[in-house]
């Protein structure tokens, strides 16, 4: 005799069922069952939609329905007040042509709006909702009865579903979010790659190569390697000997590296600093990657520096190589720093193009004038430091179109591009320059050649 073999029933299963049933009952010692002589809202109660949010709501750990009930909650208010407000047309929506558009526009609205919360998971109540108030027959005052009925029966099967899923959790742990892995598969021919710096835990480079590397099928690997100030000489040594394919370079390394090199390129040389040394054949070749990775991250913004009047903020080291390549590309700069010395030392470089100049905001706003270019190569407004604009004036004397650059790229829009933006100038952050520099720097190490676009569009997508 064949043996039938018995379904096992779920805790899910189980605590949808009791949901349903505790969604009906719970109307019924108020008789609110759909009784149109009651009139009014009460006439409209019924528990439909009660048992349909609670099916909805019911998930299998009690975590995931709190999130997915804010998210439902939310979408009751968006869907709610847009439906309910749509209403307003009045008799135009007994036109079938009229109210067709309608629901779509209010559709998109809904799913905007939540999106816009940041809560895609409200974007279901948002769109059924106004659709069942706006679909239905019931026509006057009495359509109004009946869209508050609707968000009052599915915030009741919303509510129903939290109680029931707390009464009977699983004891099944909480999925947990998946984040982004870079999966580097080695072998013993794998080629090692790192960035140096001091402090460079931190430090974006390591995901951003090895995510270029494996789109790019590539058997490299790239690592994050501590060097303390002053250990240059010996890091390079033991590159050599452990045999990098080569590195990149952060602060406090930069200088320090330059002497060190057997051959630079014409960048390196004109800004007095190495960001990336490839190790072929005992050579140390140093190139310089920050300069040109600014101009391109321009060139993606659409932004021309020829013949251009440039303000940049800051005198240090990434100031440096973008105050030299603007120059270079045609353009007259401005550079203005607390230390006007240290501005007019860098301006010594190219004295034809760069002009020094103080940080106070009466300075500001007088060197802002005339400029179509703003550049913040300062670190203030970064996240984790103290340091914030005292005076934002200085963008009020900008002409009008003119872009604002920072360099910072976290957080993704400073209050500098927030309130450039707000005042309608183009704004651009700092990742456009991490991805160039990066682009330009696995060029080197590889010799593959990189489709900047492409990677610049995977390397937002993945990590920004």
């Amino acid at each position: 005799m064949k043996r039938i073999t018995i379904p096992h029933i779920g805790m899910r299963v189980v605590k949808t069922a009791v949901a349903v049933v505790l969604s009906y009952l719970v109307f019924v010692p108020f008789h609110l069952l759909y009784r149109e002589e009651l009139g009014g809202v009460l006439g409209q109660l019924g528990p439909l939609y009660a048992c349909i949010a609670s099916i909805i709501c019911v998930q299998s750990t009690l975590g995931q329905t709190v999130q997915l009930g804010i998210s439902r909650l939310i979408g009751i208010g968006v869907g709610g007040v847009l439906g309910t407000a749509t209403l307003l047309l009045g008799p135009a929506l007994d036109d079938p042509w009229i109210k067709a558009p309608v629901l779509g526009l209010v559709c998109v609205a809904g799913v905007w709006l939540c999106l816009l919360f940041r809560r895609p998971g409200a974007c279901v109540m948002a769109c059924i909702l106004p659709c069942v108030i706006l679909i239905t027959g019931v026509t006057g005052a009495t359509r109004y009865h009946y869209a508050i009925a609707r968000i009052l029966e599915t915030v009741v099967g919303l509510l129903i579903a939290l109680a029931v899923n707390a009464a009977l959790p699983d004891h099944r742990p909480e999925p947990e979010e998946e984040e982004p892995r870079i999966r580097v598969e080695l072998d013993n021919e794998t080629r090692k790659l790192c960035v140096i710096g001091d402090p460079v835990l931190h430090s974006l480079s390591p995901a951003l190569h090895n995510t270029m590397l494996q789109a790019l099928g590539l058997n490299y690997i790239y690592l994050c390697q501590p060097v303390p100030r002053g250990k240059c000489a010996a890091w390079l040594e033991s590159a050599r000997l452990a045999g990098y394919a080569g590195f990149n370079a952060t602060m406090p390394h930069k200088e320090e590296l330059l002497p060190l090199m057997d051959e630079l390129d014409e960048d390196a040389r004109l800004i007095g600093a190495v960001n990336t040394v490839c190790l072929r054949d005992g050579k140390a070749y140093g190139y310089n990657t920050d300069g040109e990775g600014f101009l391109r991250s321009l060139a993606d913004e659409g932004i021309r520096p020829a013949g251009l009047r440039v303000l940049v903020l800051g005198a240090g080291g990434a100031a440096k190589a973008v105050c030299l390549k603007l120059a270079q590309a045609g353009a007259e700069v401005v550079v203005c720093n607390r230390t006007v010395e240290k501005a007019a030392e860098l301006c010594t470089h190219d004295p034809e193009r760069l002009r020094p100049a103080g940080f106070d905001p009466e300075t500001l706003r007088r060197e802002a004038a005339g400029c179509r270019l703003l550049v913040n190569c300062t670190s203030l407004g970064m996240e984790g430091t103290k340091g914030r604009f005292a005076d934002f004036s200085f963008l009020d004397e900008l002409p009008r179109g003119a872009a604002v650059v920072d360099l910072i790229y976290a957080p993704a829009e400073t209050e500098l591009l927030r309130r450039a933006r707000e005042k309608g100038h183009r704004t651009a952050n700092g990742i456009g320059l991490l991805v160039n520099q990066a682009v330009l720097a696995m060029e080197r190490f590889t010799g593959a050649e990189v489709d900047a676009a492409e990677m610049k569009k995977l390397l937002s997508d993945k990590l920004f």
